[in-house]
């Protein structure tokens, strides 16, 4: 059976990954770049950047370490990270 893509756990995971992407395009960072800091290979971390397996939390403090910004950056809903763009 397809995972339904609308449940609130399958929209976060697709948050989280897309917030790890916009932060690597901004930095010009790749999903090899990524990989190496988490230790996956690049399919696991394709895997991860596309929503089809969730990032576990130490990989995001890793990531968030890696890319110099703080992990609640990848986890905030989107109105919270626009106000801390704006102050």
């Amino acid at each position: 059976m397809p995972e339904d893509l609308t449940t609130p756990a399958t929209m976060a995971r697709d948050a989280i990954a897309a917030e790890v992407r916009a932060e690597m395009a901004r930095q010009s960072k790749t999903l090899a770049d990524l990989g190496d800091v988490l230790g996956v290979s690049r399919q696991s971390m394709h895997l991860r950047l596309r929503g089809h397996q969730p990032f576990r939390g130490e990989e995001l403090v890793l990531i968030a370490r890696y890319l110099g910004v703080l992990t609640e950056q990848f986890v905030r809903p989107a109105p919270e990270r626009a106000e801390a763009g704006a102050a």
